[in-house]
């Protein structure tokens, strides 16, 4: 088998139903423990939550899900004084989001006849053709 202890539970017991029926149940309960505590064991969740049945010892992790959540709490706040100079500039650019967009210039027709455009040369723009011929 995998360990001494689980061996010798097996073999006083005579129960492998139940083993495997408590180890399960172990395994489920140690799978939701924070990643950080479940780091920790150094072995895998299976293998952990069966040497804890063999040794009808199951801890409760509590120190440990206390150490997590400080740490988890630790990272917030310097997230935080990070996001803090991020949300100076929402607030700029919320504040510009606010302003009225320039209005837009009114699209200029080019078959429209311009009378203001530079004259270099002395002659009329009208290009009237009244002959009398």
């Amino acid at each position: 088998m995998i360990d001494k202890k689980i061996e010798d539970f097996l073999q006083k017991a005579d129960m492998n139903y139940m083993f495997c029926l408590l180890s399960k149940l172990e395994a489920g309960r140690l799978s939701q423990l924070p990643s950080y505590v479940r780091d920790k064991f150094g072995k895998k969740v299976a293998v952990v939550a069966m040497e804890h049945v063999a040794d009808n010892d199951v801890p409760d992790y509590l120190s440990d899900i206390e150490e997590a959540t400080i740490a988890l709490s630790q990272s917030q706040i310097t997230n935080e004084e990070d996001d803090e100079s991020e949300s100076d500039l929402k607030e700029v650019s919320e504040t510009l989001s606010v302003l009225p967009p320039d209005p837009e210039p009114e699209p200029k027709n080019p078959f429209e006849e311009d009378d203001d455009d530079l004259d270099l040369d002395d002659f009329d723009d009208d290009y009237d053709d009244e002959d009398d011929d």
